[in-house]
């Protein structure tokens, strides 16, 4: 499903907006599209038309090749060069999310997953090879699994520097598709299916050299419509034992959200140190240091913070870079390093990649956070 439908004219519709915030009008949208997808339902049934595992099975099977294909990417010093793999069917696929401009009134209608640092990517299960497509649909890597599995599997994951494939949202698991399907279904099944298909173990913990290999693991979920619930998602600090992974935000899913191909309103973003202003909780249910762990920059005006992180991302994507150049930076976490207190680009790259934007791969300096990201396999 996507939620990519353009006014007739922008300019009608910037002027039909004027005066108008964005919060309201991110609340306008969410029930629109609410109403949207009820009706697209039926619909899409009544159509006939072909869904994610229809595609899947006339998709060609993936390259079988030898135990040595972990990683994509040009030709290393080693002078290897390993396949890439550019899939159409998997290419904008990515549900991303937006900003949480206002506090909803149906807070007790949103699920809450706490959220890595790292690259977001579809994993795909195909018979005894996993493949991790960017959101443009290239492959990023590719994993040998235990089983040979009959069904394919497609999972919303973030790939995190600890090797470890961690899921937010699935596709298609255990032969159903979950696209149509509404969220708080989805996520139910995912947990259920996790623990009783033993995902846990589909990936090699060893690769055929020896080296440490990957690992798939399952993001905790929090009901905001449980009171106990926030407590044990906001109040501890490190988010994730032992700060690993790091933490970089919070992704909110709206229960009736079904999954949307692109930016949604059904789904937002906030950093930790955005909840408490943002959300408007009563004192204590966010652990104070998620509060202090904040940018320079930021001061409470999330809105001009979201605001200035818009335009600096806006403006880093117009301005061509020149080799060698470094890319505009802005502090998105309250680590100081480089100069006048900016944190390093790989930093930003990581923010960006797991933030709710609609970043594109090419667009985060390829040639140094793509490929060090790759280079976690190329060992």
């Amino acid at each position: 499903m996507s939620d990519t439908e353009e006014p007739a004219s922008r300019f009608i519709d910037q002027y039909k907006n004027q005066g108008r915030t964005d919060a309201i009008l991110q609340a306008e949208r969410r029930q629109r599209l609410l109403e949207k997808q009820k009706r697209s339902r039926d619909l899409e049934l009544d159509a006939g038309r072909p869904g994610l595992l229809e595609e899947l099975a006339a998709e060609p099977e993936p390259p079988s090749g030898d135990d040595s294909m972990e990683c994509q990417s040009a030709p290393t010093r080693a002078k290897k060069r390993v396949r890439i793999i550019t899939s159409k069917l998997f290419a904008n696929k990515v549900q991303l999310s937006e900003w949480m401009h206002e506090r909803p009134d149906d807070l007790d209608s949103w699920l809450v997953r706490p959220c890595p640092v790292g690259q977001r990517c579809l994993l795909v299960f195909r018979q005894r090879i996993a493949i991790a497509f960017s959101k443009r649909g290239r492959s990023i890597a590719s994993v040998r699994t235990k089983l040979n599995l009959r069904d394919a599997i497609v999972l919303d994951c973030i790939l995190a520097k600890d090797r470890t494939f961690y899921i937010l949202d699935a596709l298609v698991l255990a032969q159903v598709e979950l696209v149509s399907c509404e969220c708080q279904f989805r996520f139910a099944w995912i947990e259920s299916k996790y623990h009783e298909n033993g995902l846990a173990e589909l990936l090699d913990k060893k690769t055929a050299n020896g080296k440490e290999g990957f690992r798939l693991g399952l993001l905790p979920s929090y009901d905001l419509a449980d009171p106990t619930a926030m407590e044990r998602c906001w109040s501890h600090y490190p988010a994730f034992p032992d700060d690993s992974p790091r933490l970089d935000g919070y992704l909110f899913y709206h229960k009736q959200s079904q999954y949307v191909y692109g930016k949604t309103p059904l789904v937002v973003w906030l950093f930790a140190f955005m909840l408490q202003d943002v959300l408007q909780l009563p004192p204590g249910v966010v652990n104070g240091r998620h509060l202090a762990d904040k940018p320079v920059r930021y001061t409470g005006n999330y809105a001009a913070y979201i605001e200035e992180f818009d335009r600096m991302q806006a403006n880093r994507r117009r301005k061509p870079r020149n080799k060698g150049e470094k890319p505009q930076q802005m502090d998105t976490t309250g680590e100081l390093g480089g100069q006048d207190g900016v944190t390093p680009d790989a930093t930003l790259w990581e923010a960006m990649e797991a933030a709710p934007l609609d970043s594109d791969d090419d667009d985060l300096c390829p040639t140094r956070e793509e490929d060090a990201m790759r280079a976690l396999e190329m060992e």
